[in-house]
């Protein structure tokens, strides 16, 4: 399985740099790994204009085809595990296996929680152009965002807060129950971004699918914890190969 190339999706206001102690295990152990800065983080360029889920997607494609990569072993974490369900959905053939961590695909944010959000996010612009929030609209919209559980939003520049709303309208949960490809699901037990019952829900709805938990790990397990991460991936890989 080693002969497989894996690729790295980062979550939001994340980076390759972050992944950079999962990406040293991995190729400690032989395998050979990709992980791009994902439009508007780290060192890439800011988009011009607010992008949606399908505009990462065709950024993956393109960025296999110009590192000539036929198929991959896809790891996505957080916001980068969105883009991995779309693509394994949308270009199975591209895709060996699918590793998802931290990954909302089964909306853990309530409909209703996210139009509150984007009325929120539209209706506190205004309120805080007045005098009397000015002073306070920092610190007011890092509650009201925590309150609505996107706090991703915040300190980002106004093509990626588009770009955020965008991405948080987009229902996945259709798409689980049609991907086909071995898929694992590795959660820190303590995640409270992306709670371990969103898993074990996605669980359920991909049919080729399990579910590894790694405890005393949180959100950032790929880079907190990437020895238990990579024995996690290597044991699933492991038995998807005896499966071949």
């Amino acid at each position: 399985m080693k002969d497989i190339p894996i690729l790295i999706l980062h979550g939001w206001n994340l980076s390759a740099e972050k992944f950079e102690p999962l990406q040293i295990e991995f190729r400690k152990r032989g395998y050979k790994v990709y992980c791009p800065d994902l439009p508007g983080f780290g060192k890439s360029e800011f988009p011009e204009k607010p992008l949606f889920l399908v505009d990462y997607v065709n950024f993956i494609k393109d960025f296999l085809s110009k590192n000539k990569l036929d198929k991959v072993i896809i790891i996505g974490h957080s916001f980068g595990g969105r883009i991995s369900i779309k693509m394994t959905y949308k270009k199975p053939n591209l895709v060996q296996s699918l590793i998802l961590t931290g990954a909302p695909g089964a909306m853990p944010i309530p409909k209703c929680k996210v139009v509150f959000f984007i009325l929120l996010a539209k209706v506190g612009k205004e309120v805080f152009k007045l005098p009397f929030f000015k002073f306070f609209q920092d610190k007011a919209r890092i509650f009201l965002y925590k309150i609505a559980r996107a706090s991703d939003y915040y300190n980002t520049d106004e093509k990626m807060q588009e770009t955020f709303k965008n991405i948080v309208r987009e229902n996945l949960e259709p798409s689980l129950s049609k991907i086909n490809v071995p898929t694992l699901l590795l959660w820190g037990r303590e995640d409270k971004i992306i709670p371990l019952w969103v898993a074990e829900k996605m669980n359920k709805l991909i049919k080729n699918s399990s579910l590894s938990i790694i405890n005393d790990a949180r959100h950032g397990a790929p880079w907190t914890h990437p020895k238990e991460f990579v024995n996690e991936v290597e044991k699933f890989l492991e038995k998807v190969k005896r499966a071949d």
